[in-house]
C-alpha cells in the first residue's frame, strides 16, 4: 500500500478565513482520540474575513474537515473519530458545518527512516506491515502534526469535487524489500 500526506493547500492561505484569536496560528495543534471525552460534541467556532474561501481541509488550528471530506475517511477507516463544528460567519451571515478529526499516532517508521544532524527526519519511509490496516494516521516517533492516508482514500479525493488539499507521496517499504 503506498501512503501520503495529506495538507491544506499553501497557496490558499492568503485567501482564508481567519479563526477569530488564532491569527498566529502556524502549527497543527494535534487532537488525539484520547482526548475524546474532554471535547464537546458540538463546537461554533467564529471566523472572519470578507469574501474569504473556506476549502474542504483545514489544517492549522486543528484539522477540520468538509463533510464530503469525511464521509471518505469514513469509508476507509472505521475507527475514525470527529466531532462536529459549525464554522459561523455572522458578518457574513454564513455557518458551514465541518469535522474535527482525531487520529492517534502510529509506530510505523521504517529503520531506512533518515535523519538530519538535528534528529528531524529528512526522508520519511512508511514500514508497510507496521501501517497495514490503518487508513488516516500521524507517525509516532517524529515531531510532525501532518495526516498520513492510504493510497484508497488519495484515489478517493482525487475523483471527487474536492479542493484545497495537497497530497505528497511518502516512500515506503517492507522488510523483504531492504
Amino acid at each position: 500500500m503506498d501512503y501520503f500526506i495529506m495538507t491544506q493547500d499553501r497557496l490558499l492561505d492568503e485567501h482564508m478565513i481567519m479563526f477569530d484569536g488564532l491569527r498566529s496560528a502556524f502549527r497543527t495543534l494535534e487532537v488525539s482520540k484520547d482526548r475524546a471525552q474532554e471535547i464537546k460534541d458540538f463546537t461554533v467556532v467564529y471566523v472572519e474575513g470578507k469574501d474569504r474561501i473556506i476549502p474542504d481541509l483545514i489544517d492549522r488550528p486543528v484539522v477540520l474537515m468538509s463533510d464530503p471530506l469525511k464521509k471518505v475517511i469514513e469509508m476507509y477507516d472505521d475507527d475514525a473519530l470527529f466531532k462536529c463544528v459549525v464554522l459561523a460567519h455572522p458578518a457574513e451571515e454564513m455557518q458551514q458545518t465541518y469535522w474535527l478529526l482525531l487520529v492517534d499516532r502510529l509506530e510505523c517508521l521504517s529503520d531506512l527512516t533518515e535523519y538530519d544532524p538535528w534528529g528531524r527526519p529528512s526522508r520519511i519511509i512508511i514500514d508497510r506491515k507496521m501501517a497495514k490496516g490503518h487508513a488516516v494516521f500521524r507517525i509516532a516517533g517524529i515531531d510532525d502534526q501532518r495526516l498520513v492516508i492510504n493510497l484508497d482514500i488519495a484515489e478517493s479525493i482525487l475523483r471527487r469535487d474536492l479542493w484545497g488539499i495537497s497530497l505528497e507521496p511518502l516512500e515506503s517499504k517492507e522488510e523483504e524489500e531492504i
